[in-house]
């Protein structure tokens, strides 16, 4: 019996010009080119087109509280309403299971970030952790492909 490809998409979100918080795009230069990836400021209802036609989507972001990453199932079975000015990834499955009808598997993968000024450099916890976090992804991908 052949197996189904599974298609999969990273999302990074964040801004690189205010160090840390660009984590979750940067961690998106680790990963084998043979896999969708999308770089973003901030999630929008204009991704539910994108995000329809894949299997899996993974979004990544940087925290500024917590462990030094974490990686959570998300679901679109929230009571919070899907109309606001910062749209959040779970009001995202939302909106794109009522505008088409389907609903990607989809994780969070949380990055802790230390300096969120301005500029470009990562702080070297912050690099630690997108290592870590990294090396964690690749391997979920591995093991769902």
């Amino acid at each position: 019996m052949l197996r189904k490809e599974i298609k999969i998409i990273l999302v990074g979100f964040g801004n690189v010009y205010r160090k840390d918080d660009g984590l979750g795009i940067t961690l998106l230069d680790s990963i084998p080119e043979d896999i969708h990836k999308l770089k973003i400021p901030e999630i929008s209802i204009d991704l539910a087109e994108v995000i329809k036609d894949f299997d899996v989507v993974i979004f990544i972001d940087a925290a500024i509280n917590g462990e030094r990453f974490t990686f959570k199932k998300l679901s679109s079975n929230s009571s919070t309403s899907p109309l606001s000015h910062h749209m959040s990834c779970e009001e995202l499955l939302i909106w794109t299971r009522v505008l088409y009808q389907t609903e990607p598997e989809a994780y969070l993968l949380s990055i802790k970030g230390y300096d969120f000024d301005f500029g470009k450099e990562l702080s070297e916890e912050g690099k630690r952790n997108l290592e870590e976090a990294s090396t964690y992804i690749r391997k979920f991908i591995n093991e769902i492909m």
